[in-house]
């Protein structure tokens, strides 16, 4: 994967995602519980809002480590957070971590990615002490979170029916059947289990905001940017988005419904 060319588009819009996983990362730290003094490990941070929230949990006190394989993500998130967190820029995957370093370790969307999942996840769990838990969100079934079936859908309209995906390759969905997830989770040592959270993306503006983000990233602007779409056909998906996001409209807001999978798995 592209890192680079993943990251770019995304620190465009740092603020709006944000605000759109908003629920997504309170309904992570709730479950994950870092408490003052202690010590989490990060996992495929972002630009840091996961880093931030358990940066303010653990206190002064605590200590936070950080991980992401994009240097332009590990480069941002390192200008935002306060002097007890540490931002790496490494492989979480085969980084060689401290043993027993760690009370707990945290991930918002940021563990779907690895190629080989029983590995990367083998690799992490030695981090933490004994009876540690890893607690990380990622997204249920696609059907179930139309934050990304509705760009798709309005690209679909304009541009036609887009190529086939593996469910099962490293991406926003791999870890979507919580089944084989649990299965991975437990061939790589962990005691593994889940909980499906049904709830609301939140994000910020008008629908022709929350339209030109999903022309900036996700499945529109991807499909878009795969095939050099010109400025005309830019517009009619920009159109096609504002179309299919009134759905969502509440009041003045746009409020999305997400299935979310957040796993705890333990050391």
């Amino acid at each position: 994967m592209d890192w680079h060319a993943m990251a770019a588009p995304w620190l465009l819009v740092e603020a709006e995602i944000e605000d759109a996983h908003g629920t997504v990362l309170d309904a992570l730290m709730a479950r994950a519980k870092p408490v003052p003094g202690a010590r989490v490990l990060d996992i495929g941070i972002g630009s840091g809002s996961s880093t931030l929230a358990a940066a303010r949990a653990v206190g002064p006190d605590g200590q936070v480590v950080g991980v992401d394989i994009s240097p332009a993500f590990a480069e941002r998130a390192a200008a935002r957070v306060p002097s007890n967190v540490t931002v790496v820029n490494a492989d979480a995957g085969s980084h060689a971590f401290e043993a027993e370093a760690f009370d707990s370790a945290i991930s918002l969307f940021g563990v779907m990615f690895f190629p080989d999942t029983v590995r990367a996840m083998a690799n992490i769990r030695p981090a933490l002490r004994p009876g540690g838990t890893f607690t990380f969100a990622s997204w249920a079934a696609p059907h179930a979170n139309p934050w990304f079936g509705l760009p798709a859908k309005a690209a679909a309209e304009v541009m036609g029916p887009a190529a086939a995906r593996d469910p099962l390759a490293p991406g926003p969905f791999a870890f979507a059947d919580s089944d084989r997830v649990l299965g991975l989770l437990a061939e790589a040592g962990w005691t593994p289990a889940v909980e499906t959270v049904d709830l609301h993306l939140t994000p910020a503006g008008s629908v022709a905001d929350v339209a030109r983000l999903q022309t900036i990233i996700g499945a529109a602007a991807m499909r878009m940017n795969d095939v050099g779409a010109d400025d005309a056909t830019r517009a009619k998906v920009h159109a096609a988005l504002e179309t299919a996001l009134t759905a969502w409209q509440v009041g003045p807001d746009i409020r999305v419904p997400a299935r979310i999978h957040i796993y705890t798995a333990t050391a």
